[in-house]
């Protein structure tokens, strides 16, 4: 993340390489409600902090749902934090303030992260499924509305990524015991695996192409670099989740007694 933002926002080229996709924000509007957006607030934050230790003291995995509520929580201080210590220099003459990190959609992979901790197992391919959908979505929405910027997106990845990454290595063993945590069918969680995985090359790809098209021809097609950044940023989302993912598949649920015993 502070790579990101040293490279993005304190360096003229990268501030102008950015907003060069603002130019194109009318014209690619494809969306024209903002609900998915405004989903995303301080009592929702609450109120999934709330279901999420109810699911995880209903399943007696009290440690595990208040990891997952850790969270979010610190991912969405985390994020509000940054953006008031990591302002944006004028230096590019940018009309549009400091946006730096999302924190919608910090919110929203935090959330899916955390969902996905106090789900068991064979119900995660769904949820990740799901999860990383509205995901997406809401990182394109804030890059169409003009919200955020590319770089606001993967400072939130890198956010909602640290923290669950945190709490599974330092907090709670998530997978450990017999209630709801069978692994499930192997065949959902590999096609989810190969979704995800060439979902974010294909996507990457398209962000790729559209940006060598925007800028080629010595003026920059505004609505093409718009669209590069919306793949960018989806990209981004995409590979956080299936970093997650795959570390996620590496957790298996301890066999118990009864399970281990042969079959006679």
């Amino acid at each position: 993340m502070p790579l990101v933002y040293a490279v993005a926002v304190l360096t003229p080229v990268g501030q102008r390489v950015e907003d060069a996709a603002l130019g194109g924000v009318r014209e690619s509007d494809l969306f024209s409600s903002d609900t998915a957006l405004n989903v995303i607030s301080v009592p929702v934050i609450l109120l999934l902090v709330v279901v999420i230790a109810a699911v995880a003291l209903a399943r007696r995995r009290l440690a595990v749902g208040l990891g997952a509520g850790v969270v979010v929580l610190a991912s969405a201080a985390t994020s509000t934090l940054v953006k008031r210590i990591a302002e944006r220099p004028e230096i590019a003459e940018s009309t549009t303030p400091n946006s730096f990190p999302s924190g919608h959609a910090t919110i929203a992979l935090a959330a899916l992260f955390a969902v996905l901790m106090v789900t068991p197992r064979r119900f995660r391919p769904l949820v990740v499924v799901v999860g990383a959908a509205y995901a997406v979505f809401v990182a394109n929405q804030t890059v169409v509305y003009g919200w955020h910027r590319v770089s606001d997106i993967i400072g939130a990845c890198a956010i909602a990524l640290f923290w669950v990454g945190a709490v599974r290595a330092l907090g709670p063993r998530v997978d450990r015991g017999a209630r709801g945590d069978r692994d499930g069918r192997r065949g959902p969680r590999r096609l989810v695996t190969w979704v995800l995985l060439v979902a974010t090359g294909v996507t990457f790809l398209v962000g790729v192409a559209a940006l060598v098209y925007g800028v080629s021809g010595g003026v920059h097609d505004h609505a093409a670099i718009l669209v590069a950044g919306r793949m960018a940023s989806s990209a981004s989302v995409l590979a956080v989740v299936t970093i997650v993912w795959i570390a996620d598949g590496m957790h298996h649920a301890a066999r118990t007694d009864t399970e281990a015993l042969p079959v006679r």
